[in-house]
């Protein structure tokens, strides 16, 4: 079916008609939106959706014992059951090789055995596959009990909602959910989560920012990305769709505007439902449309499959100048937000401080060298880093407290603290980085402006404290990304990459590039750098055992299978691979036929000022919004952003031409 939502709204005689489209893949791939998919047919709600009650914020001391007459039981409310496949997720733990395990789900009983020779992933998440006709809309219980003298354990994460995990200790007879856990002395939920291969109940699709004014020409899609925008303002809109919306689900559409290039509450309205007029400011010049898909039954999805926006828009004045040359390129954002340490925090202005860090990149020249001095200096802080320490001891993910007991040799520190080190250190210092989680390792990725991308960077790869070797990949002089290493390794296309520096001993075959490859089979990145801040959502012991905080975001691909007991996964390259440090030049016609607006958009953590200057001139300081006086012939604008640390990002410039 087609829908068709705002109507057409009444402008004066002698507007201009303007039209934007979206209606291929490449298109909806400039858009935003978690749990969804972009196929060839349009957008659709991603199939494949994780239940689960808690999201993994406790320890491996946060245990519920299964043996003997104790049993546990978990609850999943699920509104409708419409799926070719059930997979039941726990996190489990067994005392010996060989124990068992009933899972009863409605009744229903599954045995399972304890292996303790188990794929990496499955360390500890032991799925069990449940025929589907086990489970019923509304609520599902399953119970876990021991078999024989097997002691198996859960782990449990502290809450009072919503109440759906409970424990018996006299054989099933009689429940409660309360008091539970090692000395029954936690409230909470066990960590059992449930896969359903069905369709997500709901998701949304969210548009690129749009500039109005700059759609001048009929056909928008063949505009010169830099274009000026006229001077003028957006009259009306209409927002028409097509979609397939199949019995019980639909597509809901809602638009808002703003004077600025990016959503800012200052400056742009709320959403509005379009089911009349499309609703705008006289000042807007930036829309915004956001669909949202819905399903009453899960086996089914409504797909988004084009939408064509039409403005007429009232010029005032057509540009007079045009654009020649440029680099400005679009911003490229997520939906899945990054956490960045603040440049006030206090913690992390102390592990600057008492860590001596600007002392520790002093002598680098570039940002891309700082972070070589910075990952060496991390691996030194530790002597025998996997020994446990006087006090037996796992660190939070926090910088300051994990370098301080690594100097007195009191706790673990394993990969995950190199990584997490490397991760806040460079956050003190103003550069960009994040923590990425493979196959049985953690490393970091770094933004390097030098490179303009993000390089996968490994500080704990080594274990020899005679070496304490860290490195990176490179192909012909670029370094690598942990999603170019991925492909790298599914695709079995090693040429011409390189292990950089050269490691240590030419023949220890862990740094062989096929073997060090191998680790990047899947992997997922930590979406904050800011625990020095605070502490949670996480895993207070991150890394101790497999991994299970359900924050993580998880690349997927034809050859990379989403793990059933996580719920983040992405396909789309721009989740990983957003700007940083950059900024878009926006241009506009002035008031006078030789002056432009600018209007700067940027994606910056810790954004302190902008700087421009003119025909290569002096840099000087500026707002995001300013006004460029034009002479005859080429005029050239540079723009970039600053950060508190004094930190420059990327120039963008533009050239034009009265």
């Amino acid at each position: 079916m087609q829908c068709v939502f705002g109507p057409w709204l009444t402008g004066a005689l002698g507007m201009t008609l303007m039209t934007r489209d979206w209606s291929d893949p490449d298109a909806f791939s400039r858009c935003i939106g978690k749990s969804i998919v972009v196929t060839p047919d349009g957008v659709a709600l991603r199939r494949g959706m994780t239940v689960a009650d808690e999201i993994g914020n406790c320890n491996d001391r946060d245990r519920e014992h299964v043996a003997g007459l104790r049993q546990t039981r978990k609850v999943f409310v699920i509104p409708r059951v419409e799926t070719d496949r059930v997979v039941l997720c726990p996190y489990l733990d067994c005392d010996h090789d060989g124990g068992e395990l009933d899972v009863l789900v409605n009744g229903h009983p599954t045995r399972i055995r304890w292996r303790k020779d188990r794929p990496y992933w499955e360390d500890r998440w032991t799925p069990v596959e449940i025929p589907v006709h086990h489970l019923q809309s509304g609520e599902n219980e399953c119970v876990f009990r021991a078999v024989g003298d097997a002691q198996w354990t859960l782990l449990i994460e502290n809450s009072r909602q919503p109440n759906r995990s409970s424990v018996s200790e006299d054989g099933g007879q009689t429940w409660r959910s309360e008091d539970l856990g090692v000395n029954n002395r936690t409230d909470g939920e066990y960590m059992i989560r449930l896969w359903l291969d069905q369709h997500h109940r709901s998701a949304e699709c969210c548009s690129e920012p749009i500039d109005v004014l700059a759609l001048n020409q009929v056909d928008v899609n063949q505009i010169d990305a830099n274009d000026i925008a006229v001077d003028g303002r957006l009259s009306s809109c209409k927002v028409l769709t097509e979609c397939d919306t199949p019995p019980n689900t639909s597509i809901s559409l809602f638009t808002r505007g703003g004077s600025t290039p990016s959503y800012d509450p200052n400056t742009w309205s709320a959403w509005h439902s379009v089911d009349g007029e499309v609703t705008f400011a006289t000042h807007d010049r930036f829309l915004q449309w956001r669909a949202v898909l819905e399903t009453d039954d899960p086996s089914l999805t409504p797909v988004l499959k084009a939408v064509h926006l039409t403005a007429t828009l009232e010029i005032n004045k057509e540009p007079v100048a045009r654009v020649t040359n440029a680099q400005n390129p679009d911003l490229v954002r997520s939906p899945y937000r990054f956490a960045h340490m603040s440049a006030d925090d206090e913690r992390g202005q102390l592990l600057r401080e008492r860590w001596n860090l600007n002392d520790v990149v002093r002598d680098a020249k570039t940002d891309f060298d700082r972070f070589l001095h910075l990952r060496q200096w991390v691996r030194e802080q530790w002597e025998d880093g996997w020994n446990t320490g006087g006090i037996d001891f796992c660190p939070p993910w926090d910088a300051p407290l994990i370098l301080e007991l690594a100097s007195q040799k009191l706790s673990l520190g394993m990969c995950t603290h190199y990584a997490t080190v490397m991760s806040q250190c460079s956050a003190a210092l103003g550069l960009v980085a994040r923590t990425q989680i493979m196959r049985s390792h953690c490393i970091n990725e770094v933004w390097s402006g030098d490179h303009d991308k993000w390089v996968a960077m490994d500080v704990g790869g080594d274990t020899n404290d005679e070496t304490k070797f860290t490195y990176h990949f490179e192909r012909e002089g670029v370094p690598l990304s942990a999603l170019d290493c991925h492909e790298a390794w599914v695709n079995e296309d090693y040429e011409n990459v390189n292990v950089v520096p050269q490691p240590p001993a030419a023949t220890d075959e862990r740094f062989e590039v096929a073997n060090r490859l191998r680790l990047f089979e899947r992997f997922m990145i930590s979406l904050r750098n800011d625990e020095t801040t605070t502490m949670g959502p996480g895993e207070p012991e991150h890394g101790k055992g497999s991994y299970h905080y359900d924050g993580y975001l998880f690349w997927q691909d034809e050859k990379t299978d989403p793990l059933p007991w996580f719920s983040q996964h992405t396909s789309r390259r721009e989740d990983l691979n957003w700007s940083v440090n950059r900024l878009k030049i926006h241009l506009q016609q002035g008031d006078s036929p030789d002056r432009l607006q600018v209007l700067l958009d940027v994606e910056m953590p810790n954004l302190d000022r902008f700087e421009f200057r003119i025909d290569k001139g002096e840099w000087e300081t500026c707002l995001s919004a300013f006004d460029w006086s034009l002479t005859d012939g080429e005029n050239r604008i540079d723009v970039r952003p600053v950060n508190a640390f004094g930190r420059q990002g990327a120039s963008s410039w533009v050239v034009v031409t009265v």
